[in-house]
């Protein structure tokens, strides 16, 4: 696969396609968290692949903050999904922005917190990390029973699913776990929070600054039965060569969490990519970037 047609191939086929058959339930809000705001049932679209417009009191990215001299975006110098990146949300037929404005790489500009929240956001990282201590390996992960379902990606890892922990949000159960390689010795480097939730994102971290984001542009993703091997910028024709369909994934949001030591990505903790992340995809984080 191309690195292109792979940055933003991300976050658990083999979940969603359990999601869609049995039709998980809706979650309730955790204690101590802040929804984010919904604005009714967001539908994907299938057009060419954009991004969310920015609410008032949403997040922006930090202009210049994205150098292009990262690991990350060595490896994969264009980014291929709007929703994975800057504050996420592409995918929606509400967007009506372009990149320039949202959804650039970069680091997210942080909005304050009320100290009710900093209190409830500390608690909640506590379980977060103490969650991604008890993986410390792909080995381990999959002894907890999770599957991979994506190759390591420059940017945001490779993907471990668990599909049972995707029914809600809660900080101590995370669905997906990102690891800086595949091979059972493979360091745990995030946390993944894929949650099916109707009628908008779902109740996440305490605080306005966990910006959930989909895939659903240019009809979704590309799905391989439990796999992801395309992403929401190729055809549906190339997607078909590829042995997958394109796969729009309505009520599926996900969050990232970048809480593991020696990985508390530059950009933020819920930045959609670490820039930290190089290396190669199907490869590992630490491998020279591909030469194209």
């Amino acid at each position: 696969m191309r690195t292109r047609a792979t940055v933003g191939t991300v976050l658990g086929g083999i979940c969603v396609l359990a999601l869609v058959a049995t039709g998980c339930s809706s979650s309730g809000a955790k204690t101590g968290a802040q929804a984010p705001p919904t604005t009714g049932r967001r539908e994907p679209t299938s057009s060419l692949p954009d991004v969310q417009p920015i609410a008032a009191g949403q997040g922006q990215v930090i202009p210049g903050t994205a150098t292009g001299q990262s690991p990350c975006e060595k490896a994969a110098p264009t980014p291929a999904s709007p929703g994975e990146l800057g504050t996420g949300g592409g995918g929606s037929a509400e967007a009506n922005v372009i990149a320039g404005e949202h959804g650039a790489r970069g680091m997210v500009k942080q909005l304050p917190l009320t100290h009710a929240q900093r209190v409830a956001l500390q608690g909640q990282m506590e379980q977060a990390r103490a969650a991604a201590a008890q993986y410390p390996t792909v080995a381990s992960a999959e002894a907890a029973g999770y599957h991979r379902s994506t190759v390591y990606v420059p940017c945001i890892g490779a993907h471990y699913t668990n599909v049972g922990l995707a029914i809600r949000f809660d900080p101590r159960r995370p669905s997906e776990l990102l690891y800086d390689g595949s091979t059972p010795d493979a360091k745990i480097v995030g946390l993944s929070y894929l949650v099916y939730h109707h009628n908008g994102a779902p109740p996440g971290f305490a605080g306005p600054n966990d910006h959930w984001h989909q895939h659903n542009a240019n009809g979704g993703l590309c799905l391989r039965g439990g796999e992801v091997v395309g992403g929401e910028e190729i055809s549906r024709a190339e997607c078909a060569q590829r042995g997958g369909h394109k796969t729009l994934l309505i009520d599926v949001w996900m969050l990232h969490a970048w809480v593991v030591p020696g990985f508390e990505c530059t950009w933020g903790v819920f930045s959609g990519e670490c820039p930290e992340l190089g290396g190669r995809i199907g490869g590992t984080a630490y491998d020279p970037p591909a030469p194209n």
